[in-house]
């Protein structure tokens, strides 16, 4: 195949925005970028390889028309409208869940274990891991072998923006108003955001979807796995705290492998830490990686390792993941 016509479902949305600009500058021969939204966005026009592009309503996609469809949108309308893009012979790349547990639709976390991209064929679909899924493998694979593993906690400070365009409103809405001296409403949570923490488990940050994910991408399905998840006064940028165990030995002394960490995406801060706004706000400039810092054995647990890892929730872990995933496929399987 020469070149590709590729749709981005959801294009008006933070990932999906963030990926048709790097679709633009991928090393993809790309013939079409087809962006295809619901009612609310159908005919607004975005700016795709020097044309304007109007957004098309799904309800009237013809799928058939596209060889990938990316898939940037919530589980329900995954579960609409995958199945019927993908009978049409269009492979498609969803980041929603709703297929991460399906036997025959191979969950991917490119570079780790982007070798099964090959069953795709079983059903024209696959599905990616989750962005929690995606930065605490990438991590744990720079410092040991993730089949390996015997225990795994993470706790994850999770952004406003994981939550959608809606949720970064709210919050920069609360604490405008909060300064000002004004009361606040919440309508995405029953509890106040801004200046706030608010434990969260549901579709995107739900304790057993990481856990089921990162055993199906393991292999091992009895991995010993606890997750706690925070919603944070953040906008952008994933924070989290990772202990691991391994049932071969750990030597930290060793874990500044440069070659593994950009073989995953990682970029080691040996004389810093990470922080949401700082590293983010790096990442608008084209650094797109996982920062990791404070490297370090469990006290009084010298088989555990500790670590802290910050990353682009949008654009490296929704956007780059999904693209990295595409080139893969069409590069090597098609």
């Amino acid at each position: 195949m020469s070149s590709w016509n590729i749709a981005v479902v959801g294009a008006s949305g933070q990932v999906g925005s963030a990926l048709v600009e790097l679709l633009q500058h991928s090393t993809l021969s790309i013939n079409e970028i087809g962006l295809i939204g619901s009612d609310n966005s159908e005919g607004d026009n975005v700016r795709v390889l020097g044309k304007n592009i109007t957004i098309n309503n799904i309800n009237t996609t013809d799928w058939s028309h596209y060889h990938v469809a990316f898939f940037a949108v919530n589980q329900t309308i995954s579960q609409k409208y995958v199945r019927t893009a993908a009978e049409s012979g269009c492979i498609v790349i969803d980041a929603s869940g709703a297929f991460a547990q399906e036997d025959n639709i191979p969950l991917i976390l490119p570079r780790v274990n982007d070798y099964l991209l090959a069953d795709f064929r079983n059903e024209n679909i696959i599905a990616v891991a989750n962005p929690i899924v995606s930065q605490s493998l990438r991590v744990i694979s720079t410092l040991t072998d993730i089949q390996q593993l015997t225990q795994v906690h993470i706790t994850n400070l999770v952004p406003a923006s994981f939550y959608g365009k809606s949720s970064v409103e709210q919050l920069a809405s609360q604490s405008a108003r909060l300064l000002n001296g004004l009361p606040v409403e919440n309508e995405l949570f029953n509890k106040q955001m801004a200046f706030n923490v608010l434990p969260v488990n549901n579709e995107l940050a739900d304790e057993m979807i990481i856990v089921e994910e990162i055993r199906k991408i393991t292999g091992d399905y009895q991995l010993s796995i606890n997750v706690d998840s925070i919603l944070v006064p953040v906008f952008y940028g994933l924070t989290q705290s990772l202990t691991f165990s391994s049932s071969v030995p750990l030597n930290i002394d060793h874990h500044y492998d440069s070659n593994k960490a950009i073989q995953y995406g990682v970029n080691f801060m040996e004389s810093d830490y990470p922080t949401p706004v700082t590293q983010v706000n790096i990442e608008q400039e084209g650094l797109h990686k996982i920062h990791l810092a404070d490297v370090r054995y469990g006290y009084g647990s010298p088989d555990q390792i500790k670590c802290i890892s910050v990353s682009d929730n949008i654009r490296y872990l929704g956007a780059q993941i999904l693209l990295e995933t595409a080139e893969k496929l069409l590069n090597e399987y098609l």
